[in-house]
């Protein structure tokens, strides 16, 4: 395998950026319709591209925390919380607080 240069990096990313745009767009369209389905046609709600969809901007979101945090880890001048840790805290607090409402919801019928 030959060794990429800075031509051919820019454009391994530029393609892959694409796919994962696409790939999202994609995701966000099957979600979209689905919901559509769901209230309008009484269907099932289908949790499979939801899930996939919060995961792959999650894995995105905290990725790029955390090479930020990396690049500036030995910068004295550049002093900021520990973002990504934050970050996942947050995510725990948010799916626990979601799972709480909806025991309620499924307690409550």
């Amino acid at each position: 395998m030959k060794k990429m240069d800075e031509m051919d990096r820019d454009i391994q990313l530029r393609s892959e950026e694409w796919g994962y745009k696409t790939a999202l767009l994609g995701l966000c369209a099957w979600t979209g319709f689905n919901i559509y389905q769901a209230l309008v046609g009484g269907g099932k709600l289908e949790m499979l591209p939801c899930l996939i969809l919060i995961l792959s901007v999650s894995v995105q979101g905290f990725a790029q925390t955390a090479m930020k945090r990396n690049m500036i880890a030995g910068d004295e001048e550049y002093k900021e919380p520990n973002k990504l840790v934050q970050g996942v805290i947050l995510m725990v607090v948010i799916l626990i607080v979601v799972l709480a409402v909806g025991v309620y919801f499924f307690q409550k019928d």
